[in-house]
């Protein structure tokens, strides 16, 4: 089970090992959970990270890692995930 306290997460908090989610209108639910962080050539930083897709039927599934600026990933994935245990 998992805790939310707050809507935009700042970048210190994307670490490996930590996960962001974003709720579609539909059931669907997309939790992108960091592998690692790494500098482009401009010095600009990216996340790798992997996505589960939770939905109440079994179409579900977990894709392969992808990689999004820092930026662009917490637009996208608004949502620090904190455990229970965290909070």
């Amino acid at each position: 089970m998992f805790l939310s306290l707050r809507s935009r997460a700042n970048p210190d908090e994307v670490r490996p090992g930590e996960s962001f989610r974003r709720r579609q209108e539909t059931s669907l639910v997309e939790t992108a959970t960091v592998l690692g962080l790494r500098e482009d050539l401009l010095g600009i930083p990216h996340v790798q990270f992997k996505v589960a897709i939770e939905c109440s039927d079994a179409n579900c599934f977990e894709e392969k890692s992808r990689i999004l600026a820092i930026e662009a990933f917490l637009d996208t994935y608004p949502e620090h995930v904190l455990s229970e245990l965290a909070a």
